[in-house]
């Protein structure tokens, strides 16, 4: 898979919205305001909460789906929208692929233990 740096605003801990930023072709700031109210609508403080971003997804068309690899390493998806959603120690990360290309701010979302996929269906 190809790495491509994304990071359209260096914000610490927004990779749930640079993931959607990516995906869905959006403003960093207006993905964030509505991970924000959705986030408030089902009773979190944090968008960043699996239950929130889940919901943000299914709203978007993606879907958890299966898959036997365990570490983002040796990650090989076929053509298509994916999140990645996994973790290194106590730290969680969410990242774009499109297309065998992973956008990200740097190359830490390599080696990390995936914890789940989401894929665009429509």
């Amino acid at each position: 898979m190809k790495f491509v740096e994304y990071n359209p605003v260096d914000e610490k801990g927004s990779c749930v919205v640079r993931t959607f930023t990516k995906l869905l072709d959006k403003d960093f700031y207006i993905v964030k305001k509505e991970l924000l109210q959705l986030a408030k609508e089902l009773g979190y403080e944090d968008y960043r909460e699996i239950a929130v971003f889940e919901k943000y997804m299914s709203n978007n068309n993606y879907e958890k789906i299966t898959i036997k690899v365990k570490n983002t390493d040796n990650l090989k998806l076929k053509k298509g929208k994916y999140v990645v959603f996994c973790k290194n120690g106590n730290e969680y990360h969410m990242f774009p692929i499109i297309d065998d290309v992973i956008y990200d701010k740097n190359k830490k979302c390599f080696g990390q233990t995936i914890i789940s996929i989401y894929k665009k269906i429509k």
